[in-house]
Formats: structure tokens, sequence, C-alpha cells
């Protein structure tokens, strides 16, 4: 029995245009695969081609779609609609050349609508007399061709599969942590951070430290995604101090909303103004707790210090 891994969607649509060449390329060995024109130019519902010797002109459509669910997975089908999808099948009949096979390839999970809008075109192509496929690769054909293809798993996701034993696991997890930490929320003095801002950082912090789940704070995307949290790790001095992080963190921003609803903490032109010193300090010393207990544990673990 084979084990499968599960990869996360690249974050830009270039990542996902320049990674569906290397799909068309390995799956059906193509080797001129290419992306087709540049943005701005004619390109009849077509971002990359190239010519199959058994199978003749191939041309994919890439959707890499921005839509999340609550599990910040992408969204499964919705944004696909039934007129997008018949738009550009529309499209490519103005492609310079005759295409044999068009494949919608996208981030979004396998859906049966989908399917079946593909189903309706080519019964409509048929009808017209047109020698042409139209299929759809989501996400998860996207990680049965990663699995089934050494080479295209190694280019993108070398990282993901370099895992060979607990020790490495546990440092994914911390990498990710560590990433988490490295921003402005945990370097500025409180008195100076933005409320809201300093809110979400303590938010995704947390998420990152529960779940492996790193998010990039403007999209909301996943960018990096280790396997588990910190209840995942293996070392239990490592755990018990990243549980003790996590229960710190929780506490910080628990008091922080406490205090912005009882006035102790106000927002003054947009920043944290506390009404008494011994608040603030509490606060900042609970905050640098977390970055020295969590430096601890990576110089324990022999990587770089936050």
């Amino acid at each position: 029995m084979t084990i499968h891994q599960f990869y996360q969607p690249p974050l830009h649509w270039q990542q996902f245009e320049e990674f569906a060449v290397q799909l068309l390329a390995e799956v059906y060995d193509v080797p001129t695969a290419q992306p087709y024109g540049r943005p701005g130019q004619a390109q009849h519902g077509v971002d990359v081609y190239g010519r199959s010797r058994k199978h003749g002109l191939i041309a994919m459509q890439c959707k890499r779609l921005s839509g999340l669910d609550a599990s910040n997975q992408p969204l499964p089908g919705g944004p696909i609609s039934r007129k997008f999808f018949f738009d550009e099948a529309k499209a490519i009949e103005a492609f310079p050349h005759a295409i044999s096979i068009w494949i919608l390839v996208t981030t979004v999970r396998r859906d049966t609508r989908v399917q079946g809008y593909a189903e309706e075109v080519n019964e409509r192509w048929g009808k017209k007399g047109i020698d042409r496929t139209a299929t759809v690769w989501s996400w998860d054909d996207c990680v049965s061709h990663l699995n089934s293809y050494p080479e295209l798993r190694k280019r993108y996701y070398r990282d993901v599969i370099q895992v060979n034993s607990v020790g490495d696991l546990d440092q994914m997890v911390l990498e990710t942590i560590s990433m988490a930490f490295n921003r402005t929320a945990f370097e500025l003095p409180l008195h100076i951070e933005t409320p809201n801002e300093f809110l979400q950082a303590l938010q995704d912090t947390q998420r990152a430290l529960r779940t492996g789940a790193l998010l990039d704070r403007k999209s909301g995307h996943v960018i990096r995604k280790a396997i588990g949290g910190w209840r995942q790790i293996h070392d239990p001095e490592w755990r018990s101090a990243l549980g003790k992080i996590d229960r710190n963190l929780r506490t910080l921003r628990t008091r922080l909303e406490h205090g912005l609803k009882d006035g102790t903490i106000r927002r003054t032109n947009n920043y944290l103004d506390f009404t008494t010193l011994r608040q603030l300090q509490d606060l900042e010393e609970l905050r640098e707790r977390c970055v020295r207990d969590l430096t601890d544990v990576l110089i324990n673990a022999r990587l770089p210090a936050i």
C-alpha cells in the first residue's frame, strides 16, 4: 500500500502557470510544453500548450482561485461557474491551431458540477463535429500527478518530501513557528502597536503554533504548511515548552481584548494607549517571555534564534 502526500497549491498565479507547464510536460510527455503569449495579448482561453506525439496539440487554461473555505482550503467548485467554463471553451475556438485536448487546470477541489460542465461542452462539440475533448484537472488531480511523477514532486515540493524521520518533522514545525514569530508584533513596543493588526498577528501566530499553517498577512493564503502544530512535536521537552508559549499567547490576547473592552486599554490615534504603566509592563513581559521560551527551543533544536 502506498501512502500519498497532500500538497498545498502554489501561492501565486505565475507559480501555478509554471507548475502547469511542467505538469503537461510530465503527464503527456510533451517536452515542448510552454506558456502561450503573455498578459495583455489575446490568448483565446489558452495559458499553456504543447504538442504530444500521441494526442496532438494540447492546451491548458489555468485557474488559480483565491477563495478559501473555513479550513483554508480552495473553495470546492463554486467559483467556477457554468458561464465561466462555457465562455472559456468558446474562446478556444478562435485559437489559430487545431486543439485536440483542452484542460481546465484549477486549484479548486474536485466537484461533480464542474465535471458536468466539461461533459456538456464535449456533447456540444460532438454535435458540431469538432474533434476535441474538454476535461478538468482539479487540485485533487494535480496532487495525484505529483504523487505519480517523482521529478515533478522534487522540483516543486522538495522541502515536503525530504522528511525522513521524526526529527525532520519536528524541525519543519519549529521552522514554521519561528517564521510566525518573525514579525513586528513581537518586536515593536506595545504602546506603538496598531490594535487590530496586533490582535490579528497574535491570532495568526497561535494558528501556526496549533496547526502548523502559516498564513500570508495580506492575502490570508497558506504560505507554509508543516505537518501539525506543537502537539505533534515528538521531543517532550520542546512540546511542553511550546504548549506553555501557546497558553501565554492566549493569555496575552485575552488580557488585551478585555482591556480594550473595559477601557483600561484605549485606542488613541489607532495606537494602544495603556492607562497604567503596570499593565503595559505585564503585557510586555508576557510577550517577551514567549519569544525567550521559543528562542530556547530553537537553540536546543540547533535552529536559528528569532
